[in-house]
């Protein structure tokens, strides 16, 4: 039995349902065709050329990826730039895109809960809840510790884990029992946060301005690469997706490709 893009697209949808994306988001199949014949899967947070060139190499012919490619409308396809250089690659080399984004945010095994759980963390509840159609959904997890640690010991377990730079806005020597976690540009958490009583989030994307306040206010803040902190939900995708070709009785090879933040950090080293 072959498995066509239609066929994962509606997995995707059981998975986490298309209702409960954000308005402006742009989620579904961006590049190809339903009806092509998949042979093999590429899992990717964003789709860049490396990542398609990576497909390619492999002969997997579907790309899911968390970020869309095509966000906002397009007004032109051009080949000198660089959206339309992808979109090029994309067709002259038969491949369909497929983007999944805010409804992996909400769902309640979704891109917070993934990386809480590498981290050995168990989270209570969504930081935002909503309900639509009885299903209940939300933004960020919170997490409430049995014993309190420090802010420092804290970045440092995420930084061990995530093998990348962090950023830390507050005193590393504060002790804290809870915190949230909202993957990609959470800090607008914030408030929600300070309502229950939680005064410490790692996201990404965090303004000078909300930084500086937050400093004041004495909230703390763990800053990660906004595509690494997404990316844990990639090796729970890709474990989903076995589990549906195991009941489909179908072997499609499907591999993950992460990329390594795009900033360096880079510190001068002042001579006296």
């Amino acid at each position: 039995m072959s498995l066509l893009v239609k066929d994962l697209y509606k997995f995707l949808e059981n998975l986490a349902p298309l209702q409960i994306a954000e308005p402006r988001d742009n989620n579904g199949l961006q590049i190809g065709s339903y009806n092509s014949s998949v042979s093999g899967i590429l899992l990717t947070v964003d789709v860049t050329k490396n990542a398609i060139f990576y497909a390619l190499e492999k002969n997997l012919n579907l790309i899911i990826s968390h970020h869309p490619l095509i966000f906002n409308p397009l007004s032109c396809i051009l080949k000198d730039e660089l959206k339309g250089e992808l979109i090029y690659l994309l067709i002259k080399h038969d491949l369909n895109l497929i983007s999944w984004h805010t409804p992996l945010d909400k769902i309640s095994e979704g891109v917070s809960e993934a990386f809480l759980k590498a981290l050995n963390f168990e989270s209570s509840d969504f930081i935002i809840k909503e309900e639509k159609f009885n299903q209940k959904f939300g933004l960020g997890r919170v997490v409430y510790l049995k014993k309190s640690i420090k802010l420092q010991d804290l970045a440092e377990k995420i930084s061990h884990i995530i093998d990348s730079w962090i950023m830390v806005v507050g005193d590393l020597d504060s002790s804290i029992n809870s915190f949230g976690f909202c993957g990609g540009s959470g800090s607008f958490l914030k408030d929600e946060l300070k309502k229950i009583g939680v005064y410490t989030l790692i996201t990404s994307d965090v303004k000078y301005h909300t930084a500086k306040d937050s400093l004041e206010e004495g909230f703390n803040f763990i800053i990660i690469d906004h595509g690494l902190s997404e990316s844990f939900i990639l090796p729970v995708l890709k474990d989903k997706l076995q589990k549906f070709f195991s009941e489909k009785n179908v072997v499609l090879p499907i591999e993950i490709y992460k990329e390594p933040s795009p900033y360096k950090i880079f510190k001068n080293k002042r001579r006296d």
